[in-house]
């Protein structure tokens, strides 16, 4: 999903967005709408989980980068996945000085092999292929592709797909972004793939393209703190796609179920709802006609 970490600077090294989508899965991004494992049972007794470091919970992550994470702490419980996972460690038991955090690469978080953390926040999409490999807690957000373009270009005020074909739009290859949006145009326009969507944005901004789909709650992100010249028009309709996020564990994992039933919690208290509403800011972004 994503891809080997490139020698990249600046706003395009902090968004190594592929983690939301599906390279190297060879399918699109549709995810388990129940991401519990089926290994044994665990009490989920509060703050006594059967954990790596006895009375801790360890949470792995790696490059931090807005909405997900803010600054380059992940333990600062600023950004949505940070503060989700201090939410999760509450209803689990435990404290925040009882979370630490392990930095490793995206590829140890999906490959099929034992984790160096209880569980990942690190926004993994839910696949079938990955569920042969990991465990998944209970989806925890549901995404959406937005497009983004030059704040003051030709397409800035563009409300319907129609009005940019004939367009050149930068996606990420292999991924999710490409899948949807070769679902809304098909050969309408000219669909540019890139390894990341750092360079994707790096392309718009040089009028290589003149669009970038990508994860609409990074594009937020991407065209207000890393590249403030460019903005979101609206969203693409979801093609058949439906892209969910999820906590990774290991296979089998005796915390899985333990992790799902608090998402599970926090999504009906609208503790989640809040803390999209906070962090994500991307409810107002309209789906173009």
């Amino acid at each position: 999903m994503r891809p080997a970490t490139r020698a990249l600077t600046g706003a395009a090294a902090l968004l190594l967005l592929a983690a939301c989508s599906t390279a190297g899965d060879g399918s699109p991004g549709e995810s388990a709408t129940d991401g519990a494992s089926d290994g044994g049972a665990t009490s989920c007794e509060p703050g006594a989980l059967p954990t790596l470091t006895e009375s801790t919970l360890t949470i792995g992550t790696s490059v931090p980068y807005e909405p997900w994470y803010v600054g380059e702490d992940p333990s600062s419980g600023e950004g949505f996945e940070s503060a989700l996972v201090y939410a999760v460690a509450e209803e689990l038991g435990y404290a925040a000085q009882d979370v630490t955090w392990e930095t490793v690469t995206f590829e140890q978080i999906v490959a099929p092999a034992t984790k160096p953390f209880d569980f990942a926040a690190y926004q993994t999409s839910i696949t079938p292929e990955r569920e042969q490999a990991v465990d998944f807690s209970s989806p925890y957000l549901t995404t959406r592709q937005g497009v983004v373009v030059q704040g003051e270009g030709d397409l800035a005020d563009a409300t319907t797909i129609a009005e940019l074909e004939g367009a050149r739009i930068g996606v990420t290859a292999s991924q999710t972004s490409l899948t949807i949006a070769e679902a809304a145009w098909g050969d309408a326009v000219e669909l540019v793939p890139y390894d990341d969507a750092g360079l994707a944005m790096q392309a718009l901004s040089n009028d290589q393209v003149q669009a970038v789909v990508m994860d609409v709650d990074q594009a937020v992100a991407a065209t207000t703190v890393y590249f403030p010249g460019t903005s979101v028009i609206g969203t693409l309709p979801d093609g058949g796609v439906v892209e969910q996020l999820g906590f990774v564990l290991d296979l089998d994992s005796p915390l899985t179920d333990c992790v799902s039933a608090a998402v599970d919690a926090l999504e009906e208290d609208g503790t989640l709802a809040d803390l999209r509403t906070e962090w994500l800011r991307s409810d107002d972004i309209p789906e173009l006609g």
